[in-house]
């Protein structure tokens, strides 16, 4: 692994949350912004967690805390995510944005850390991509809790025309720079945070606010959207041998439960739990995710899908 690039870690703000837990990783050209932090991984073990599409490490700063006396913590950002920099050479070598090809460079990042996570944590989209890394043998946990997991495959309307034109203009830097600048000069993110169903403190939103005026992050996340591919994944998820427990949120406008519900019968052995929240449920309520990792129970509200 090459030597962290200076410059990059100075982008991150020093009131960004767990800021003292950051390093940056250089990997075949990729610099990863991850945070370590917890118990010794000798003597617990290592728990890693995996943002959502247009969220970053910050996502699990209200988690974290009371979890670093149980595990170890790796919480990354995904490709172009957050503080991790893929230059646009990288971009056109790796297909970081692929669903298989995020979960072929974070397995790469994880080799070179010389880690094997015991249990997997991930939010949205960043479910997919722990899913994607189990099923290729790329990661053994003997655990995966998914919370509000993007698993609704889009429309096929969406998949035919949407997709397409976004993968045409992905590759024009200007579409990133006004996006990112008119996040910056309007409410769209206030708009963006508000159709998630999540009651945000004022510190919270302001944090999507600097993310989306970046244009790498911008960018990054509508590559993600428009080069994800859930129809693969759910058409190998029948071999899925590892325990898988998914939490929904009731008010979740992103991930409509009844779809939701519907999608994850075809995961064996998956259990599916719903608490009163929105999409942003790591930050909205920490309480259920911890509760969830350190005694494997939820609410009230829990269905056994198999």
């Amino acid at each position: 692994m090459d030597s962290p690039p200076e410059p990059m870690f100075l982008t991150i703000p020093s009131d960004w949350p767990d800021r003292r837990w950051s390093e940056i990783h250089v990997l075949d050209g990729i610099s990863w912004h991850i945070q370590r932090s917890g118990a010794d991984p000798k003597e617990r073990p290592t728990i890693l967690l995996v943002h959502g599409t247009g969220g970053s490490s910050h996502s699990w700063a209200a988690v974290t805390p009371a979890l670093a006396t149980h595990f170890h913590i790796l919480n990354i950002d995904l490709p172009g995510h957050g503080f991790t920099n893929v230059p646009a050479a990288v971009e056109r070598a790796h297909s970081p944005y692929t669903l298989t090809g995020m979960a072929r460079l974070l397995h790469g990042l994880l080799t070179a850390l010389e880690v094997a996570p015991h249990t997997v944590v991930g939010h949205s989209a960043g479910v997919s991509v722990l899913l994607r890394m189990v099923l290729d043998g790329r990661i053994t946990p003997t655990r995966l809790l998914g919370v509000c997991p993007a698993l609704v495959p889009p429309p096929a309307w969406y998949v035919a025309l949407i997709a397409p034109m976004l993968g045409l203009v992905l590759e024009r830097d200007v579409v990133a720079n006004s996006t990112a600048r008119l996040a910056a000069g309007t409410r769209l993110i206030e708009g963006m945070l508000g159709s998630t169903g999540s009651t945000l403190t004022a510190e919270q939103r302001a944090r999507y606010r600097l993310l989306c005026s970046r244009p790498e992050h911008v960018h990054a996340a509508i590559a993600m959207m428009a080069r994800w591919d859930l129809p693969a994944l759910f058409r190998d998820i029948g071999v899925l041998r590892t325990p898988v427990q998914l939490i929904a949120g009731r008010q979740d406008r992103w991930i409509p439960l009844a779809a939701l519900s519907r999608a994850v019968e075809r995961i064996p052995g998956v259990s599916l739990t719903v608490e009163e929240g929105g999409h942003l449920l790591p930050e909205e309520r920490p309480e259920v995710i911890v509760r969830a990792l350190l005694t494997g129970a939820t609410g009230d509200h829990a269905t056994e899908t198999r």
